[in-house]
């Protein structure tokens, strides 16, 4: 048996290769598209993250200079328009012992605006100098202001904790009406001066415990003597040790 059959003949190339000519033109022009956006983005990114020309500082600020202020501002401008990290700046601002708090915004075109609060002194430290809330040492206040603010001693480098310590003791004593004077943190432990001149010592110790025993004494039977009341002792386990003021003998007639 004979088979016969007609060979297939390949489609012509021209209609094909025309496809794919025109596929490619539009791939082209694509990509040559997209560089000219791309180009034009970055170039437009590069104006609109202009250097910051106008840089304007407000707020009720008494301590620091502005020289003081401008140096600080700009050690910390690490970029431009768009690109200046807000939150780090107002986080590095912050760091500073006299700035509680710094807000910060952008103006268009190129302007940035600050807005700080200062801090206040809070205590003394030891005798010539101040600490904000954070326990930092506040630098240029007069040894002459603001005396009536509660001393606190300690060691050099232990100005915060000391400041916590304190924070925590005038919260816990102010609702008995007692007011911390002074708080003294030494090799001895802690001890206090409230006002209405008397000592509080509390030792090295379960310093929080001694202060709750120290105020169901003082509940119980000191507040209503507290003009003749010396020192009150709490590193016993079982009570208080107290200490009269010496009353001045009567002369008589």
């Amino acid at each position: 048996m004979t088979a016969t059959w007609t060979p297939r003949r390949p489609p012509p190339r021209g209609p094909r290769l025309g496809r794919l000519l025109r596929v490619a033109a539009v791939t082209l022009v694509l990509v040559a598209a997209s560089a000219v956006v791309l180009a034009a983005s970055v170039v437009l990114f590069r104006y609109l993250d202009a250097p910051l020309r106008v840089i304007a500082v407000d707020g009720e600020i008494r301590h620091l200079r502005r020289a003081e202020i401008e140096a600080l501002v700009s050690r910390h401008l690490n970029g431009g328009f768009l690109t200046l990290d807000m939150q780090t700046l107002r986080d590095q601002l912050e760091l500073h012992p006299w700035i509680a708090t710094a807000r910060a915004r952008r103006k268009w075109p190129n302007g940035l605006y600050l807005h700080l609060a200062e801090e206040a002194p809070v205590a003394r430290w030891g005798e010539d100098q101040f600490l904000n809330g954070r326990g930092q040492v506040l630098p240029g206040v007069a040894a002459d202001d603001f005396t009536e603010l509660p001393q606190l001693v300690g060691a050099a480098g232990e100005e915060s904790a000391v400041m916590a310590q304190y924070r925590r003791f005038a919260a816990r004593l102010a609702p008995d009406g007692l007011r911390v004077e002074r708080l003294e943190q030494s090799a001895a432990g802690v001890r206090l001066r409230l006002a209405g001149e008397f000592d509080l010592i509390l030792g090295r110790e379960q310093v929080d415990a001694r202060l709750e025993r120290f105020l169901v004494v003082w509940r119980g039977a000191l507040m209503a003597r507290r003009g003749a009341l010396a020192s009150a002792d709490a590193r016993y386990d079982n009570g208080v040790a107290v200490r009269w003021r010496e009353v001045p003998p009567k002369h008589k007639a």
